[in-house]
């Protein structure tokens, strides 16, 4: 058993070549593996018979194995192109290019029973008899044993040439020998086999009774991954994902996952067997179509095919559109040319054309057709017969007769069957009765019932039996046993015991009148009065009482126009009706009647007041989901109406915003009952009420913000995206006449003193504006307001007095022809002189500004002055060096 273990362990975790691609809206071609058992990622299968060889997958090669070894799990591919094989009583590591040969004699108790595993870069394999465990080299020369403790353990081997051991709850690091050299980690549970993922620093680990979990131990991290997957199968690793399969709820999932990323992908493949060969996956169907695991996802794995109709069966002799899809396993569905798609019998031989994706069945059979498409089949079932017209005249009433009109001479068969919740099995009316009838030679059908058959009942025509044609059956029903409400010309008037039951027409018409009692009934016609009126209070036999059902329609108007009411009481109910609908947060209702009689009225089924009076006020507001229930009666006749509180939703709108840096000012219009609750950026936020009409947010520019009003279960949501800028912070002093700066996007942007517009700008598209004004006194009050929509920004500023200018500039040298001054002003006349003379004379716009200067001589004394507008000034001497 733990030789088969480890062997389908091996088998089980491999490394493999990149996958093919594949175009999005194309499905994935398979590789082509040819006959015989992959062996691992060798590119060799292994072929049994005798004698037994290795076939290369891609080149055809054959080398025959110098032993025999039987089953697959005795060859072993070392990595290298050697192989491990395993005969009778010996083992043997051979070179299928150059012949060479090792052989491992199989000693009395040496331990090399089973290959557990072979690690070439350490030029190791470990062995085991279930006793022991042992490593050698892989020329044989035994290294060191480790005794067997329990059937719970696992070991394998590191590059470095010693052991991983999952023993006792821990993992650690052995030598070949045994001795513990590190602990690597801990676990739960038991092991019942281990095997290293190449390439990855990661072991796949199987534990007892835990088949839903997949366990992974990371040699780097020395961390556990656990991944919730159910029965997993078919695993192969590649580049840092992990595929395989899993089942769940009797369904199999193919699952990557990307242990890096923690991203997890799965599409459900049922009805299909997968199965894993070498690095590919294979379907039963084929298992010498192979995909890599990526184009796996596009692999076609179900055939679908439609032959769409419009009748019940098939029509002999007409083409019918078949289309077939398949799809992909990503859930991807392809359409498949109709020149891809054959057809045939499944074991019958009834005549059918195919051509060009059309099918045509020529006899009246059902056909087990069998449609193919690559290596996939989907077998449908489809009846064809003749067909031939059928009709049905709608029941002209409660006698018949019945007809219709289909092909000449053709039997017809008819039925009549009373729906049975009609009455009970002892009532006089039918039950069912039926007939086959023959149609003429127009094709035209009738048949008379030979008894009443009862507003209700089921009228069905279909082809007789023996016909060798066929049609659609076809089923009418008269009139339903219930209160339809659906205008047939006649209105009823009342429908009591003392009033009896009053129909309302047009004047002089004749009306089919059918009533019931019990398991009684009478037909009869009645004529309207000049006022269109008929008044019915008994028939001959059966008076009009509680529970007394009337049939009636037009006489001239078919059977389904009959309409059904019912005596209830023995007088009219008083009616009354509601004045307005309650609604939540209501405290009175309102009841409109015309007659005065008391009210009995009811909150969730608790009798709360008898009155005359109307509006009735409650103690507290009506609540959502609150039954309101009023009833009046008179005599044994009661009406009423019920009414369960709903919510309403409430009127919500943002009428202006006042945007800052760090906050939002909204008013809004609501109803007033609603409350109001505010998200920014969808995360619920406490906002600060400045009145029931204006709260601030913590929101600042480019945030969103959404307001949502709510009546019980009723709301409405108003969302706003304030404007996505770097608000400026507004500074002017005495000297300025030039303001930059950013506000809302796309809005109008005014500076005033007072009530005085000083400028008004249009900010661009970022929001950056520029006003130019007269300069302004000191300590007068500045507005600035930037509006867009019902967006806005305010600031409010005194004017600062100009700060004192100051002067930094270069020494200039006899050769130079240019000065560069820098002041903390950007305003201003900057003069350079010499004695009286004026050499260089510039207006200010920058802190930093160039003069332009004839050269003057080595020691010449120059003089470099700035003034402000308002007077300010700063003088700088120099000397030319």
């Amino acid at each position: 058993m733990k030789k088969w273990l480890w062997s389908m362990l091996v088998v089980l975790v491999m490394m493999v070549a990149p996958g093919v691609e594949v175009r999005a809206e194309d499905y994935a071609k398979p590789e082509s593996i040819p006959s015989g058992e992959v062996v691992g990622d060798s590119g060799y299968v292994w072929r049994s018979g005798d004698p037994e060889t290795l076939v290369h997958i891609k080149t055809g090669e054959e080398y025959t194995l110098p032993i025999r070894v039987s089953v697959l799990h005795n060859i072993h591919a070392i990595g290298d192109g050697r192989f491990i094989l395993e005969g009778w009583q010996e083992w043997m590591v051979w070179n299928p290019h150059t012949g060479s040969k090792t052989v491992f004699p199989i000693d009395a108790g040496s331990g090399l029973h089973a290959v557990v595993d072979i690690n070439l870069a350490a030029d190791t394999v470990l062995w085991t008899d279930d006793k022991k465990y042992v490593t050698t080299s892989l020329s044989g020369k035994i290294l060191g044993s480790i005794q067997a403790e329990s059937m719970y353990e696992a070991y394998g081997l590191l590059d470095d040439g010693n052991v991983l051991a999952f023993v006792d709850g821990q993992v650690t690091k052995r030598t070949v020998t045994g001795e513990t050299i590190e602990t690597l980690g801990s676990y739960t549970g038991q092991v019942r086999g281990a095997s290293s993922i190449k390439g990855s620093n990661q072991w796949i680990v199987a534990k007892v009774g835990e088949s839903d979990t997949l366990f992974i131990f990371d040699l780097v991290t020395k961390q556990w991954i656990e991944k919730e997957a159910p029965s997993v199968r078919n695993l192969i690793w590649n580049d840092g994902v992990y595929y395989f399969t899993i089942r769940k709820m009797y369904t199999t999932f193919y699952v990557s996952y990307n242990v890096a990323t923690n991203e997890w992908r799965e599409a459900p493949i049922d009805d299909v067997f997968v199965q894993k060969r070498g690095s590919w996956y294979v379907f039963s169907e084929n298992r010498s179509a192979g995909y890599t695991p990526e184009s796996f996802w596009k692999a076609p794995w179900q055939l679908q095919v439609s032959v769409p109709k419009t009748t019940t069966r098939y029509e002999v002799g007409h083409p019918y559109e078949v289309s077939g899809t398949t799809t992909l396993v990503d859930g991807t569905t392809l359409p498949i040319p109709a020149t891809e798609l054959t057809a045939r019998l499944a074991y019958q031989d009834d005549p059918f054309v195919w051509e060009q994706g059309k099918l045509t069945l020529q006899t009246n059979e059902s056909y087990d057709m069998i449609f193919k498409w690559s290596d996939f089949e989907r077998r449908l079932d489809l009846w064809a017969s003749k067909y031939v017209p059928l009709t049905l005249d709608p029941p002209t009433g409660v006698l018949g007769p019945i007809s219709g009109k289909t092909a000449p001479n053709t039997p017809v068969f008819v039925s009549v069957t009373k729906n049975l919740y009609q009455s009970n099995s002892s009532d006089s009316l039918l039950n069912y009765q039926s007939a086959t009838v023959q149609s003429d030679e127009s094709g035209r059908y009738t048949w008379q019932p030979a008894r009443w058959f009862t507003p209700g009942s089921r009228v069905t025509v279909k082809i007789g039996s023996g016909s060798g044609v066929y049609a659609d059956p076809i089923e009418l029903q008269t009139v339903k046993e219930i209160e339809d409400t659906s205008s047939n010309g006649i209105s009823v008037l009342t429908k009591t015991v003392t009033s009896g039951v009053t129909l309302k027409t047009t004047p002089n018409a004749t009306v089919d009148v059918l009533i019931r009692s019990g398991k009684y009934y009478e037909i009869s016609n009645e004529q309207a009065d000049e006022d269109g009126l008929i008044s019915i209070k008994e028939f001959s036999t059966i008076p009009i009482d509680i529970g007394t059902k009337v049939y009636f329609k037009l006489k001239e108007a078919p059977a389904s126009a009959f309409r059904l009411t019912t005596v209830d009481t023995r007088v009219e109910p008083p009616v009354f009706s509601w004045t307005r609908t309650p609604l939540m947060y209501d405290k009175s209702i309102n009841i409109t009647s015309s007659t005065n009689q008391a009210y009995r009225i009811y909150r969730n089924g608790t009798h709360v007041a008898t009155t005359r009076v109307m509006p009735y006020t409650f103690d507290t507001p009506l609540k959502e989901g609150d039954v309101i229930l009023v009833t009046r009666s008179s005599g044994d006749a009661t009406y009423e109406l019920t009414k369960t509180v709903q919510a309403f939703t409430p009127t919500l709108s943002v009428t202006d915003t006042l945007v800052t840096k760090t906050q939002a000012t909204l008013s809004i219009k609501k109803t007033s009952t609603a409350t109001v609750r505010f998200y920014v950026n969808d995360k619920l936020v406490s906002a600060k009420r400045l009145s029931t009409t204006r709260y601030t947010v913590p929101a600042k520019p480019g945030d969103r913000v959404r307001v949502k009003a709510s009546v019980g279960s009723k709301s409405r949501e108003v969302s706003l995206s304030l404007p996505k800028t770097s608000l400026s912070t507004l500074s002017i002093n005495d000297e300025k006449s030039l303001w930059v700066g950013y506000m809302i996007p796309n809005s109008t942007v005014t500076l005033k003193n007072g009530s005085k517009v000083l400028a008004t700008g249009k900010s661009s598209s970022t929001g950056r504006v520029t006003l130019r004004f007269t300069r302004q006194p000191v300590n007068a009050t500045l507005s600035l307001t930037s509006q867009s929509g019902t967006f806005r920004h305010t600031q409010t500023v005194k004017v600062t007095t100009g700060p004192t200018p100051t002067l930094v500039t270069t020494i200039p040298s006899s050769a130079s022809k240019t000065l560069k001054a820098t002041s903390n002003v950007s305003y201003g006349t900057l003069t350079l002189t010499r004695g009286s003379t004026v050499l260089a004379k510039k207006t200010v716009t920058a802190t930093s500004s160039t003069l332009s200067f004839a050269p003057q001589k080595k020691g010449t004394k120059l003089t470099l002055r700035l003034v402000t507008p308002q007077g300010r000034s700063v003088t700088k001497t120099i000397y030319v060096r």
